[in-house]
């Protein structure tokens, strides 16, 4: 059964426009075996989103979705107590080295800080989606082999994501490809930012409100749909029938 592994609350401020109850109950709903919660740069509702997973009997994977210095995003899952330590010291450097609510984290601290963590590649803002997007092949393959030198191969996946956004289907034709050739696997994220479709409206009000503009002036910022809503898993298997893998990883 699926598991959802790219989620935000609204510990993702100005981003996620669900509570972490809205997103376990609806996640228990869907039959859904376990779900991570991966906020932006901060680990502020891991303690309560334990409680509720205990509560509610689904296992609960407890991330991050950090920012590295160039603004690229990066998707890191905590595997047991020591990558729990180590995801916290990241955020920590992250929050200390960047400038105030911008927090930009070293790529170079995996090195001795990647124990206990699982790092999936990231969504469309990821460093390695975008160099594939501007067909910078043999960088995109060095980067993941820096990452496989970092986390190990059992602990590096690429990320796949597809809400049904422009260049969605080609960005993910080209990743699969790179991951063959690098011998990667790949996995499926729903960048889930709320529970159910009709959330996507308050959603596109704090994208405003962190923009100071009103919702006409943040057109680009906004997203572009409302698909980052927690998927039935028969959606996700339409989406990607052409690589059932990558819902299997």
């Amino acid at each position: 059964m699926y598991a959802e592994l790219h989620c935000h609350s609204y510990y993702s401020f100005h981003d996620g426009a669900s509570s972490l109850e809205e997103l376990m109950v609806r996640a228990k709903e869907l039959g859904y075996r376990a779900l991570a919660v991966t906020d932006h740069d901060n680990l502020c509702g891991a303690m309560r989103f334990a409680q509720l997973a205990k509560s509610l009997e689904i296992q609960g994977i407890i991330g991050a979705e950090v920012t590295l210095n160039g603004g690229h995003h990066l998707t890191l899952l905590v595997k047991d107590r020591q990558g729990y330590g180590n995801l916290c010291r990241l955020i920590t450097a992250a929050q200390n080295t960047g400038e105030r609510n911008d927090p930009r984290l070293s790529p170079s601290l995996f090195a001795e800080h990647s124990s206990g963590l699982i790092a999936l590649s990231g969504c469309p803002l990821g460093e390695l989606s975008q160099l594939i997007v501007k067909s910078r092949y043999a960088e995109a393959k060095d980067l993941v082999r820096q990452y496989l030198d970092w986390f190990g191969p059992e602990n590096y996946f690429i990320e796949l994501q597809h809400n049904l956004a422009p260049g969605d289907t080609e960005r993910n034709r080209r990743l699969v490809a790179l991951a063959k050739e690098t011998g990667v696997k790949v996995v499926a994220t729903g960048n889930v930012h709320y529970h159910v479709r009709e959330r996507h409206q308050l959603q596109d009000c704090l994208v405003a409100i962190k923009n100071c503009q009103s919702l006409e002036e943040t057109h680009r910022e906004r997203r572009a749909n409302s698909e980052y809503y927690l998927r039935p898993v028969e959606e996700f298997e339409l989406l990607f029938r052409e690589c059932p893998e990558a819902l299997e990883n």
